[in-house]
C-alpha cells in the first residue's frame, strides 16, 4: 500500500498549508470585526435619523445604548439640518496602538437625511407649504 518514500507526506503537505490556513481564519475574523463596526455605525444613524426625528429623545439615547462600543455610541446625534429633514451622522476618526507597535487607525462616517412628513388634510394654503 504505501511505499517507504510517502510515509510522513501527508504530515509535511499539512505543515505547510497550515499558516496560510491560520491567516486565511484571522482574515476572515478581522473583516467581520469591521464589518460589524461598520453595521453599528449605519444602524445608529438609521435608529437617530427615523425614529428620533429632529431633536435629541429618550429614543436617541436607546440608540445610543444599543451601539457596542462607546466611541461610536458617543457621536451619534440628531439634530435639524433644514426646513422639514433631519440630518443623521456618525464620525469617528480613531487611532490606536495594537500588536507590534503597529498603529490602527479607523475612519467611519455615516450621514443619512431624512424627510419629515407631514400630511395636510386638503390643498395647501395660498402662501404653499411650509
Amino acid at each position: 500500500m504505501y511505499c517507504r518514500k510517502e510515509k510522513g507526506q501527508a504530515i509535511a503537505e499539512f505543515a505547510l498549508v497550515l499558516p496560510v490556513l491560520i491567516l486565511l481564519l484571522f482574515g476572515m475574523t478581522f473583516a467581520a470585526f469591521a464589518a460589524f463596526r461598520s453595521a453599528a455605525a449605519d444602524w445608529g444613524v438609521f435608529v437617530t435619523g427615523v425614529a428620533s426625528g429632529s431633536f435629541e429623545t429618550p429614543v436617541t439615547e436607546a440608540a445610543r445604548d444599543t451601539v457596542l462600543w462607546p466611541d461610536l455610541a458617543d457621536q451619534i446625534m440628531a439634530g435639524e439640518e433644514g426646513p422639514r429633514q433631519v440630518r443623521s451622522l456618525i464620525s469617528v476618526e480613531d487611532s490606536r496602538g495594537w500588536l507590534f507597535g503597529i498603529r490602527l487607525t479607523e475612519s467611519q462616517r455615516a450621514a443619512a437625511y431624512f424627510r419629515l412628513w407631514r400630511f395636510y388634510p386638503g390643498p395647501p394654503a395660498a402662501g404653499g407649504i411650509e
